[in-house]
C-alpha cells in the first residue's frame, strides 16, 4: 500500500518543527487522562512520522527509587539513529485500577523511549509505516 503525504490538519506545534522539504506520512494525537485522585485533566500528546524522523510529544514513565514517575518528553529521533521499534504490552495504573496498556518502544544508540499507544494494532501500524519509510 502506497503511503500518502499529510499536508493539512497538522497542529502548529508540529508544522513549526518541520524542515523545509520534510514530508509527513503519519500523525496521531495520544491523549492521557489524569489518574486516581487527580483532577481528571486531559493532556494531548502526539506522534509524527516524516520521511526522515520520528517526532513526538508524550508522557513517559521512568522508574526512580522503585517509584514510577511520569515526565513530558518532546523530541525527535532521526531514522539513521533508530536500531529497532517494537510493540510491548505492559500493566499500568489507570485511575485507581491496574490494566493492560501498549507501548511503542523505539531503541536508539542513546537508549530506548517508550511511547504509549492506545492499541496493539495502532503500534503495529506505526511500526509498519516506519519500516516502509526507513527502507523505502
Amino acid at each position: 500500500m502506497a503511503l500518502t503525504e499529510i499536508n493539512t490538519g497538522l497542529p502548529p506545534e508540529v508544522t513549526s518543527q518541520l524542515m523545509a522539504t520534510e514530508k509527513v506520512y503519519y500523525f496521531s494525537f495520544i491523549t492521557f487522562k489524569g489518574g486516581c485522585g487527580s483532577s481528571g485533566q486531559q493532556d494531548n500528546y502526539w506522534l509524527v512520522l516524516t520521511d526522515r524522523r520520528v517526532m513526538y510529544k508524550t508522557k513517559v514513565s521512568e522508574l526512580k527509587d522503585k517509584t514510577e514517575h511520569f515526565f513530558e518528553r518532546n523530541g525527535d529521533l532521526p531514522f539513521e539513529k533508530i536500531s529497532f521499534i517494537e510493540v510491548s504490552e505492559v500493566q499500568t495504573s489507570k485511575g485507581c485500577n491496574t490494566e493492560k496498556a501498549f507501548q511503542l518502544r523505539i531503541s536508539t544508540s542513546g537508549g530506548t523511549i517508550a511511547i504509549p499507544v492506545p492499541t496493539k494494532e495502532k503500534g503495529y501500524e506505526i511500526r509498519r509505516i516506519y519500516s516502509e519509510l526507513s527502507h523505502g
